[in-house]
């Protein structure tokens, strides 16, 4: 009976096999990105990558601590919170699969767990305290490292101004994005699509903030410090650039696709996580602004204005003809007396008071005086950005840069003697002269 049975179903394949080359049933399997296995391997990979940055934030506490006790508490916080988190799903996840295992077929599922279960189907196992717990630690985790970034970056601009444009433009963003981890409470499916469409745009356009401030601190702000090659200064950065990046594709991914990775958003966080330690170290390597220590910015201008004269003396141009004017002027009127060199001057300076601009300007002592800080603010302006924007553009800009170099001039003057672990040979080397 038994050997008869296995005939006909053997049978029965075949035909099957024959009438539909396909198996129409591959068509409705969901992607292998979905499968358990993938989750378990994921999770598993990101959850070591999280203990070997909390490993290292434990070891450098030492050197971290002194410089940026707020940034350590957050980056701890962010860490700590990560990790419970990943320690939590794969609790969760290798509970559910031996859970499956002691039933019916006695096999493991293909899918996925989905922790927790959100779409209103299988709820089994989950009350709803349990489920407004585990959105209320997805929304903490998300939040604090969303906030630690944010102060990452006000230590990057440190000026008054760019912090309060770095909050008012991120921290919004980034409530909002933790805000949306708890609507799915309610269970309502139209409001959990809803609140994740929000969550993954506000989360996508953090992370290109983020790249974006990045890019400009180390690349148009502080280039010369920045890319050094002592201490491993430019290993840091080039670490944390890539990073960004790979943050901000991961998120664009995330958001058409949010059903087939649910492992994702782990990845995502350990990701913006080692970014901000890494940029951290970057920071601290370049000198922490101490670049714009001796940094005069009166010698940038003088140097364009000394571009300026060459450029006019080879076209022979009406400007570069009274400056040959007025040295002739002064060297005949010396020879006639200090009386009619004081008139010469006067006279020319009334003729050409662009000049006497210039020399006044070249004589201040140092840009941090209030009358050269006022003098410099439109040359600073217009010699960066385009001269087609308008004049409040202008002004805007050089009250921010002049803010911005004010503040890196304070925070250099605090005292940095780091070593980067046990070894000296790892220690970050400051060249710049206090």
């Amino acid at each position: 009976m038994i050997a008869t049975i296995a005939v006909l179903s053997l049978v029965c394949s075949v035909m099957a096999e024959e009438a539909l080359p396909n198996d129409p049933y591959l068509e409705y399997r969901p992607a292998f990105a979905r499968s358990l296995p993938v989750q378990i391997l994921l999770t598993g990979v990101v959850l070591t990558l999280v203990a070997v940055l909390f490993i290292h934030l434990i070891f450098t506490a030492q050197y971290h601590w002194p410089l940026a006790p707020v940034n350590y508490v957050l980056q701890m916080s962010g860490v700590t919170t990560l990790l419970i988190s990943l320690i939590a799903t794969l609790h969760v996840v290798l509970a559910a699969t031996l859970e499956e295992s002691q039933i019916w077929p006695y096999m493991l599922s293909y899918i996925a767990v989905n922790v927790p279960p959100l779409d209103g189907g299988n709820t089994v196992g989950w009350s709803t305290a349990e489920r407004a717990t585990w959105l209320i630690m997805n929304a903490t985790t998300s939040g604090l490292i969303q906030i630690t970034h944010i102060q990452f970056l006000t230590l990057l601009y440190p000026s008054k101004l760019e912090g309060r444009l770095v909050f008012s433009l991120l921290g919004p963003l980034a409530i909002l994005a933790a805000i949306m981890q708890l609507l799915p409470i309610n269970g309502s499916p139209k409001v959990n699509e809803v609140a994740s469409a929000i969550k993954n745009v506000c989360n996508a356009t953090l992370s290109l903030l983020f790249t974006v401030s990045l890019c400009v601190w180390g690349i148009l702000v502080n280039r010369k410090q920045a890319w050094r090659t002592d201490g491993g200064t430019a290993v840091f950065g080039g670490a944390a650039l890539v990073l960004a990046v790979v943050s901000t594709a991961l998120n664009f991914l995330y958001i058409p696709r949010e059903e087939e990775y649910v492992w994702l958003p782990g990845l995502m966080w350990a990701v913006v996580l080692w970014q901000s330690f890494l940029g951290w170290w970057w920071w601290v390597g370049a000198g922490s602004g101490t670049g714009l220590h001796n940094y005069d910015e009166s010698d940038d201008i003088e140097k364009r204005r000394e571009r300026k004269r060459e450029k006019r003396k080879r076209r022979g141009s009406p400007r570069g003809t009274r400056e040959r004017a007025h040295t002739v002027w002064r060297g005949v009127a010396g020879a006639f007396g200090s009386s009619h060199s004081d008139e010469g001057d006067s006279t020319l300076r009334h003729r050409s008071p662009t000049l006497t601009t210039t020399h006044s300007r070249s004589r201040s002592p140092h840009p941090d005086q209030p009358h050269s800080t006022q003098s410099d603010t439109s040359l600073t302006s217009t010699g960066t950005l385009p001269r087609i924007l308008p004049a409040a553009v202008h002004r805007w800009y050089a009250s921010l840069r002049q803010a911005h170099l004010t503040a890196a001039r304070k925070q250099a003057m605090e005292p940095l003697c780091l070593w980067w672990g046990p070894l000296s040979r790892w220690r970050l080397q400051d060249s710049t002269v206090y």
